[in-house]
């Protein structure tokens, strides 16, 4: 049996799956299988491409309806005999030792459930180049974290990325999340449901590409709406709303662009406690008073958004943790 099953989710993208797939061939780590997974019915170059390398570790399940990136990604978190699962993404590329060294983590510290590194920052140009941006997702940083609570980060947004880490495979089926949740937003949701403790390893051993063309929604408002599920029920399983509230507030408030409209809107939509605005200060008002005025006529589909997004909603008021870390005191190194 290998050690770790990878998951390998491709959708019409036949100059970016060669890279994928031969990062994943050059692992140190040897003791894995892969499933890749194509969402294109009727496309045949990715059974075709892995096929041709004649590699028994490869399996090739080609979709027959086309499921979308979440659910797609949900077939990762299935109950599996191997002991980790990682999801490798078409368009994203690992360094040689990802895996090795991965799992070795993981192998020393078995009390954990979800592991994730850094990864380095790559722009596609025209013409299939590409750019090295010399960053990385989470800032350099030279020693490793462990989060052992929920953190004041992921009330709008997510720790991990998709494409960096390594999850026990008894754990996977516990993070299935709802098919329709927004792509922009799956790993903030899907890390509701995780044991804690998690672990962030400092070293950039994956690549995350910015590409020219993406799945996810090019609509700023989208992403806002999708936020608003996060931060609402952030707030509404707190143990202290009012506290937790004004902590998130201090927290995003510093942030450019400035978040703070959506403190309003997830209140005014969601949450629905106006007392909660007594944490707003006059900057606070002025700012919220200058997004409403450049989107007043959008604001009907924020609230058709957060409606037809009942079930994510509902998902993260049930596996959301109360307690959350202090952003001074989020994790032990």
């Amino acid at each position: 049996m290998a050690t770790c099953r990878v998951y390998l989710f491709t959708y019409k993208r036949h100059h970016l799956l060669p890279r994928a797939v031969n990062s994943l061939l050059s692992q140190s780590l040897k003791d894995w299988v892969c499933e890749v997974h194509n969402d294109c019915p009727g496309d045949d170059f990715p059974g075709n491409y892995v096929r041709s390398l004649n590699d028994e570790r490869f399996i090739v399940k080609d979709h027959p309806l086309n499921l979308g990136g979440t659910a797609s990604f949900n077939l990762a978190y299935q109950n599996i005999r191997e002991r980790y699962i990682s999801i490798l993404e078409d368009d994203n590329w690992w360094e040689p030792d990802f895996l090795r060294e991965m799992v070795r983590l993981m192998d020393r510290h078995p009390h954990l459930s979800m592991a994730w590194c850094n990864m380095n920052v790559w722009t596609e140009l025209e013409n299939n180049g590409w750019e090295n941006t010399h960053s990385t997702v989470w800032p350099d940083q030279p020693e490793d974290l462990v989060f052992t609570r929920l953190h004041i980060k992921q009330a709008m947004g997510g720790l991990h990325s998709n494409g960096a880490m390594l999850l026990r495979g008894k754990d996977a089926a516990k993070c299935v999340i709802p098919d329709s949740c927004e792509l922009s937003i799956i790993e903030g949701v899907r890390e509701r449901a995780m044991a804690f403790p998690i672990y962030f390893h400092a070293r950039a051993l994956a690549n995350f590409s910015r590409t020219r063309h993406t799945s996810r929604s090019g609509d700023a408002l989208v992403w806002t709406s999708a936020q608003l599920l996060l931060l609402a029920s952030f707030i509404m399983t707190a143990g202290d709303r009012q506290q937790a509230f004004k902590k998130c507030l201090a927290y995003y408030r510093g942030q450019k662009p400035s978040p703070v409209a959506s403190f309003f809107l997830a209140n005014l939509f969601l949450i629905k406690q106006p007392e909660l605005y007594r944490q707003f200060t006059p900057a606070d008002w002025l700012a919220t008073g200058k997004w409403l005025l450049r989107n007043i006529f959008r604001l009907s589909f924020v609230r058709k958004y957060l409606d037809s997004n009942r079930d994510t909603y509902h998902y993260l008021l049930t596996n959301t943790r109360a307690r959350y870390a202090d952003p001074d005191d989020q994790n032990t190194n």
